[in-house]
Parts: C-alpha cells; sequence; structure tokens
C-alpha cells in the first residue's frame, strides 16, 4: 500500500508537511513517515486528512479514481463498520479464520473488529477492501 496521493495532495495545496501535521494534530515526522509510506497513516487519521480535502478514502489509497463521494457521515461508525465486515465476510461464505489468516492476525483479533470493540488497521481494511472489491468509505459508514 502506498500514500502517493497525500503527498501529491499536499503539495497541490500549497501546504508543508508542518502544516498538514498540524492540521492532523501530529507531529510533523509521523506525518512524513506516512507519505514515504515507511509507516501506514492510522484509519482514524486518514478520514481525517479525507475530509480536510473533501476525498474519499477508497482514492487516497488507489481503490479508486473517484476523488469524492456523497457523504453521508464524515467520520467512521465504528459499529456500521463491525457489521459491513461481518456482512462482507458472509456474502463471501468466509469464516472469521479465513479473513485472520488472510491478514495475517489471529481471529480473535477479527472477532474484535467484526465486534466494533477495536478500529481496524489501515492496512487491513486496505487488503479487505482489494480481496472483496468493497468500498473502505462504505465499510467505513462514511457512504451508502
Amino acid at each position: 500500500m502506498e500514500f502517493k496521493r497525500i503527498k501529491a495532495i499536499r503539495e497541490d495545496n500549497d501546504l508543508t508537511q508542518s502544516n498538514i501535521a498540524r492540521l492532523l494534530r501530529v507531529n510533523r515526522s509521523a506525518y512524513s513517515l506516512w507519505e514515504l509510506g515507511i509507516n501506514t497513516i492510522p484509519l482514524s487519521n486518514l478520514v481525517d486528512f479525507c475530509n480536510l480535502f473533501n476525498l474519499s478514502i477508497d482514492y487516497i489509497l488507489g481503490i479508486t479514481n473517484v476523488k469524492n463521494y456523497t457523504l453521508v457521515n464524515k467520520n467512521i461508525d465504528i459499529k456500521v463498520l463491525g457489521e459491513r465486515l461481518k456482512f462482507i465476510r458472509k456474502r463471501e461464505k468466509k469464516t472469521q479464520e479465513n479473513i485472520a489468516n488472510l491478514l495475517n492476525t489471529t481471529h480473535s483479533t477479527w472477532s474484535a473488529y467484526e465486534h466494533s470493540k477495536v478500529l481496524i488497521p489501515t492496512i487491513f481494511i486496505w487488503k479487505f477492501a482489494t480481496e472483496y472489491k468493497c468500498s473502505i468509505d462504505w465499510l467505513c459508514g462514511r457512504i451508502n
């Protein structure tokens, strides 16, 4: 997973890494590591970035070239996220163990995501969405 688009968006808006970091309430070095692809931007920070520029998560993560959608919710609805992860898993006739193996995690960790106990990491939701051809914005309850 690459974050080339966040750098391009920052530069297109004539902002420095320090400017963006301040807007996202993180330090510049953390933002820099996301932009370089060394660290993965946490999903909540990614949503904040998308909201700053009215962009879709799917666009930022390279799932689509559609830059924005009509949002029903600007934030992540963790309850909807859990329900939709479970819906897709069942639609694909997969067990929690199957999904855990795909993501190289544990069954109990995946179960925590489906039961809305923990917010899924960006890398996991990206892999899930690309594997099962679904929108991350939809999974997060941002669009219908």
